[in-house]
């Protein structure tokens, strides 16, 4: 076998190393993102279903006020607001 034949063999033993861990990293990336996908849309979820009661809650707070005949907004609907705002 020749120098160059040789070379080439060593380097395709190389390159068929390297191609083997670069499919075990694909597939370690794969399973880390779909044990923090799934996660991660469950919140978003829960996120939205919290700020719906929040929104509901502080709009019904907001009509009691108004009911009592006062123009100001409750504190908690003040603060609310601003969490909502990332304040």
């Amino acid at each position: 076998m020749s120098d160059l034949e040789l070379t080439m063999m060593r380097r395709v033993g190389e390159l068929n190393k390297e191609n083997a861990r670069l499919k075990a990293e694909v597939e370690h990336l794969m399973i880390f993102c779909n044990c923090t996908l799934i996660p991660n849309k469950e919140l978003q979820a829960q996120v939205e279903r919290l700020t719906k009661a929040g929104d509901a809650m502080a709009s019904m707070l907001q009509f009691e006020e108004t009911l009592n005949d006062s123009d100001r907004i409750p504190q908690s609907v003040q603060a609310w607001k601003a969490a909502k705002e990332g304040k």
